[in-house]
């Protein structure tokens, strides 16, 4: 009778590990460089999507104080693990088939998020597949800013 118990008990835990994965990997995730002297406060990321050419918001999701980082390699996280953002991504699906992003600091004009890499490029998230919604989805939005702009780059969880 121990012995099932046991049994039992182990695989109810090793089952959950399998349900926190996922979760885990759900939503998005932030790293943010601030590359200037100066701290930022309710500095703003909206998700939306892309119709006739203009950007439509769906969801926002203010970021706490961004520090002046230290060294040039340290990056500051939000949003991680089981607190990931879980916008609602149907609301973003009926605007475009992928999901694009702003950023707002205090006091200014949202402005749209580029490549870092390719500063023609928008930032981007293919939400969905063959135009269904993906089921679980995730990945990590970074985030730099600099003395004149701020960019980005999206990285999708597999």
């Amino acid at each position: 009778m121990k012995t099932k118990l046991i049994l039992i008990c182990c695989t109810l835990l090793f089952a959950s590990c399998f349900l926190d994965e996922q979760d885990v990997r759900s939503g998005f995730m932030f790293s943010i460089s601030n590359t200037t002297n100066l701290e930022y406060e309710n500095v703003k990321v909206t998700i939306g999507g892309f119709q006739n050419g203009n950007f439509i918001g769906t969801e926002s999701y203010t970021l706490p104080t961004i520090r002046v980082r230290n060294n040039d390699s340290e990056a500051q996280y939000v949003a991680v693990d089981h607190n990931r953002w879980r916008p609602n991504l149907n609301l973003v699906k009926e605007i475009s088939e992928k999901a694009y992003f702003t950023v707002q600091l205090e006091g200014e004009t949202p402005v749209l998020l580029y490549d870092a890499f390719n500063n023609t490029l928008l930032v981007s998230a293919k939400i969905t597949e063959n135009g269904i919604l993906k089921s679980i989805y995730g990945g990590d939005l970074d985030i730099v800013i600099l003395d004149n702009s701020i960019n980005g780059s999206f990285f999708e969880e597999e």
